[in-house]
């Protein structure tokens, strides 16, 4: 579950489901039908593109072979923005008394949203991307952020993370 501290500052846990495995994912088809939902309202979202490898096909001796090009989602030039945006979607629709399946990203910017939510601050560790995804929708939710690094961090990770308004 999710725990707020003192100082507005939460703690994000992935949730499995009462009864279920721990192989089994929280993640179902209703979820993903939801956060797609979800992720269509966010201010220039596109569908990945794919990318064809016919080369590499042939190499492979399969008929084709696709990859998913997400180094141009919302300019991260990473893949982990979805992820990130989504679990703080959730989190703040719940503290909204919001249902998952309503929220739009027009509901995250609304006067009575900022209120509740300002002294919040999302936090997580990373190696880089995670990180800067996090920062992105930090930001263009109206949050802080705090993104733990490792000492091998490189300087150009911390600075693409710091680029998106993140302490780290």
């Amino acid at each position: 579950m999710d725990k707020l501290t003192e100082q507005g500052t939460i703690q994000m846990h992935h949730r499995i489901p009462s009864g279920a495995s721990p192989w089994e994912s929280a993640f179902t088809a209703d979820t993903a039908e939801v956060s797609f939902r979800f992720h269509q309202s966010l201010p220039g979202y596109m569908p990945t593109p794919l990318v064809s490898l016919p080369a590499l096909a042939r190499e492979l001796g399969v008929r084709s072979l696709c990859i998913k090009d997400e180094s141009k989602r919302f300019g991260l030039n990473a893949f982990k923005a979805l992820g990130g945006s989504f679990c703080i979607a959730s989190y703040i629709a719940e503290k909204l008394g919001i249902p998952q399946s309503e929220l739009t990203y027009e509901d995250l910017l609304t006067p009575s949203a900022r209120k509740i939510l300002q002294n919040t601050t999302f936090v997580t560790a990373t190696d880089g991307n995670h990180g800067r995804g996090l920062a992105w929708v930090s930001r263009q939710f109206g949050h802080k952020c705090e993104i733990y690094v490792h000492s091998e961090t490189s300087k150009a990770r911390i600075d693409a993370i710091k680029g998106y308004g993140a302490n780290v």
